[in-house]
């Protein structure tokens, strides 16, 4: 029997380690060359940033429940404030506010949801990819558990923008610019597309639904739809193709000597929007008019919507006679006797009405009026109207025609922004 050389052995076990490093240190080597590069790549996809989101009180009192439990209150004269997600947002039936959804970096609006009386909304989730190399959307998710909100979702850009609302009957996916109402109530909640696309989806129907498009879904999670929809019976409200459909008058001055104003369409807040100013001394006034010419007469209701803001102005209330509001949303239209009527609604920011010196509407304006209203300035405030409710309240027909629609800007010194105005038939 032939003994081994110990020194042999010994050399052997150590050349056999040595492979066994090289070719370890090899093969982990070609790990980290596959594992590092899709590691970052896949971090550089999926990796996410908050998006903001902002809180404005318009009437009353908004409550908010942070996620530590805390509660706070939010006044319409208030700037607005930032709320993190977990948050639940109610108002009370003298309450409503405006919550808007951005980027980041605030230079761009994604989504306006006006939150109507008796509403109750969770905030789940927002955020966009933190890395431009991702080509995933920007994405909110929130929850309605009761209550109405209409929303506006302008055009996101390069990067999209997908809104998921959960109510407790239904999911409600928008993926398109538009606008949507949603209304939620113990029995149904009920889902209307006014321009754009959404999908609504239940545990056991998916449901497809576009422009003036409404459907409602039941407590057994059956959809029941399309049904009688709601038309905007205005065309771009929303400013998106400039001042399109919309004939702009030439400003009217009361001194010859003082400079007219300006009107144009700019963004604010990453949305288009009607932008009117003027700086000077005496009256001035300039009217934006967009014809109609609709038939009205079986429609069940009619609303006027007017998203805008105050950003200043020179006069209290609407001057002297309270016919120089910064804002009038003028109405023509006929009624069921085959009359011409004009209704008209104005908006302020400065000042109380007085009787002797600001009078809280126009005393020298033979049309049907309701008293000025006082929005807070400079903050973007979402207004809304049942023109039928309020024709018959002042002893009115309804319209049987409409004619048209006009802003009016008018005072001395002022700047306004309208957002998005709309004229909402239900049939």
């Amino acid at each position: 029997m032939i003994a081994q050389n110990p020194t042999t052995d010994s050399f052997q076990k150590r050349q056999q380690l040595a492979w066994f490093m090289l070719l370890g240190s090899f093969g982990f080597f070609l790990l980290l060359l596959v594992l590092v590069p899709f590691g970052v790549n896949t971090y550089l996809i999926n990796a996410t940033q908050p998006l903001q989101l902002q809180l404005n009180a318009n009437n009353g009192s908004v409550s908010i429940v942070e996620t530590s439990g805390a509660r706070l209150a939010l006044l319409p004269d208030e700037p607005p404030r930032e709320v993190e997600l977990g948050t639940t947002i109610f108002t009370n039936v003298t309450a409503t506010g405006l919550f808007t959804i951005l980027t980041p970096d605030e230079e761009k609006t994604l989504a306006r949801l006006q939150l109507y009386s008796n509403t109750e909304l969770d905030l789940v989730t927002a955020e966009q990819p933190r890395f431009g190399l991702s080509d995933r959307p920007r994405h909110a998710y929130l929850s309605l558990d009761n209550g109405r909100i209409r929303l506006t979702v302008p055009d996101g850009g390069e990067r999209p923008f997908q809104l998921t609302l959960v109510t407790p009957h239904a999911t409600f996916y928008m993926g398109q610019a538009g606008q949507y109402s949603v209304e939620v109530n113990g029995a149904n909640s009920q889902f209307t597309v006014h321009e754009g696309q959404a999908m609504i989806r239940t545990e056991t129907e998916t449901h497809t639904m576009t422009a003036e498009q409404r459907a409602v879904v039941t407590e057994d999670q059956t959809i029941r739809g399309a049904l009688a929809t709601e038309r905007n019976l205005l065309q771009n409200g929303d400013f998106s193709q400039g001042l399109s459909r919309w004939a702009l008058f030439a400003w009217r001055l009361e001194l010859e000597d003082q400079p007219s104003g300006m009107t144009d369409v700019r963004e604010v807040g990453g949305a288009p929007a009607l932008h009117i100013a003027r700086s000077g001394l005496g009256h001035a006034d300039v009217k934006m008019r967009q014809t109609i010419n609709q038939d009205v007469t079986d429609f069940q209701g009619l609303r006027l919507h007017v998203t805008f803001r105050i950003v200043y102005q020179s006069l209290e209330v609407c001057g002297i006679q309270g016919s120089e509001c910064p804002l009038f949303v003028l109405l023509n239209f006929i009624d069921g006797n085959g009359l011409s009527r004009e209704f008209q609604h104005g908006f302020y920011a400065l000042g109380t009405p007085d009787d002797d010196r600001t009078p809280g509407a126009c005393i020298s304006c033979a049309l049907i009026q309701t008293s000025h209203e006082r929005v807070p300035a400079n903050q973007i405030y979402f207004f809304e109207m049942d023109i039928h409710e309020e024709l018959a309240r002042q002893g009115f027909n309804p319209p049987s025609f409409i004619e048209s629609l006009s802003l009016i800007a008018s005072g001395h010194s002022f700047e306004v922004d309208v957002i998005d105005v709309a004229l909402i038939a239900q049939e």
